[in-house]
């Protein structure tokens, strides 16, 4: 797969910027149990981050539209954005903390997630008039204040996708996990993420399985943002949705490989 030209159309990632505490556990502990860590690793993470590092690896313009605190964990993730190539314009400094989380990552790669800061992404301003026609705009979490901007966008020409519930008939995509599903829409393609056993597309009443690619799993942190990049990656190049999910699949599943919560170089080349 061909990268690292420039794309006419711009990225804009909608969504959270995160410093992650990463735990590698044998197990998770039940209720009043104790665990030890094998290994602990501070590192840069957030959905959206994740997201719009897969596509500035890969050769996209992409700008970041999110916030960060006015800490020391916000500064490392400026300066790890800005590291991959993605413009932080538009990245806000709130007063507080960074979004930060824990992540309890087991022997098969599987991860539980715990907040430590509220979110406050429902609180940011989005450049509407900033965004062109044809440029592709990614909300990597959802807020009902989103809802106006995300008109706007795809009534301007931009090509709106989110993760559910997203705003509908704005979103032409919607890339989620099972779980993030409560039905599944009949007005957008549903883009509905199932792990280990792959993906499944539920566009016009037609429902396609696409297998994932076998891998050994050793930290599937970042595993759907990279899916959700590789298809944004191929609408941006104007390929197919199954030629968008096929990427999709083959970049999360060399991110799983790696113990990291974003998407490196050698996941999206």
């Amino acid at each position: 797969m061909p990268c690292g030209r420039p794309h006419m159309a711009d990225f804009w990632i909608i969504g959270p910027i995160a410093w992650d505490l990463a735990l590698y556990v044998d197990h998770i502990p039940p209720s009043g149990h104790f665990v030890q860590a094998s290994e602990s690793v501070e590192r840069p993470g957030g959905t959206g981050a994740n997201v719009a590092v897969a596509l500035s690896q890969a050769g996209g313009r992409v700008h970041m539209v999110g916030y960060i605190g006015d800490d020391a964990a916000g500064r490392n993730m400026t300066t790890a954005l800005t590291a991959a190539g993605v413009n932080v314009d538009h990245v806000q400094v709130l007063p507080g903390h960074t979004s930060s989380v824990v992540l309890l990552i087991e022997p098969d790669g599987e991860r539980t997630i715990i907040g430590i800061h509220p979110d406050l992404l429902h609180t940011i301003t989005i450049p509407t008039d900033e965004v062109a026609p044809g440029d592709i705009v990614y909300f990597a979490a959802w807020h009902a204040p989103f809802t106006v901007p995300a008109q706007t966008m795809a009534a301007a020409g931009a090509l709106v996708t989110s993760v559910p519930p997203g705003t509908t008939p704005a979103m032409r995509y919607l890339i989620g996990s099972r779980n993030d599903f409560s039905a599944i829409p009949e007005d957008a393609t549903a883009i509905v993420t199932e792990g280990p056993e792959g993906v499944t597309v539920h566009s016009s009443g037609e429902r396609t399985h696409y297998p994932a690619i076998p891998t050994e799993a050793v930290d599937v942190t970042g595993a759907g943002d990279a899916f959700a990049a590789g298809f944004l990656w191929q609408l941006a190049e104007g390929r197919t949705l199954a030629e968008g999910v096929k990427l999709g699949l083959t970049w999360a599943a060399t991110t799983v490989q790696t113990k990291s919560s974003m998407p490196n170089r050698t996941s999206v080349l």
